[in-house]
């Protein structure tokens, strides 16, 4: 995607993680609403990339690529991990990311 796009994308991700957790409330189950910060997250992490001119939609296994993350995300995402999934494996910073920047 090019930067237009990846703008897009985030906004539209955002309208549908807020619409999932208006969904997951209604539904009142809570490890199903801690989804939502895993979503979020996720759009965090791709805010990060593209703020830093990485093509977040690049950033996955198949591709070879890792989102940056900070290690206060991957905390974040391990927390809810462990309450959706309750003695889960946690998740660990690569080294690598999709571009070789630093994001301290």
């Amino acid at each position: 995607m090019d930067p237009q796009q990846r703008e897009k994308a985030l906004s539209d991700m955002q309208k549908a993680a807020d619409v999932f957790y208006r969904s997951a409330v209604m539904i009142g189950n809570h490890p199903f609403i801690e989804f939502t910060g895993l979503m979020n997250e996720y759009i965090s992490a791709c805010r990060l990339a593209h703020a830093n001119g990485i093509d977040f939609t690049q950033c996955n296994k198949h591709n070879g690529m890792s989102l940056p993350l900070k290690p206060f995300m991957s905390d974040y995402i391990n927390e809810k991990l462990e309450c959706i999934f309750s003695g889960t494996k946690t998740l660990e910073i690569a080294q690598q990311s999709c571009e070789h920047s630093s994001l301290d």
